[in-house]
């Protein structure tokens, strides 16, 4: 489901989204992949990311939860 919404983003990066898209009406597309293949790459990086070492401190609050 798509949801309308409104952003406030720099003027001269409007207007490279603009060059990118061509055409206005396709101003939300380039953006939505925009954001999309961003999402991506942060996924792609936190799955990658080896896990925390256990601290002192997250082992006590681990305990206490039990």
């Amino acid at each position: 489901m798509r949801v309308r919404t409104a952003l406030i983003i720099e003027e001269s990066l409007l207007k490279k989204i603009d060059e990118i898209a061509v055409e206005k009406h396709r101003r939300a597309a380039t953006i939505e992949t925009a954001l999309r293949e961003f999402i991506q790459r942060e996924e792609k990086k936190a799955r990658s990311k080896p896990a925390a070492p256990e601290t002192a401190k997250s082992k006590a609050v681990s305990a206490a939860k039990r």
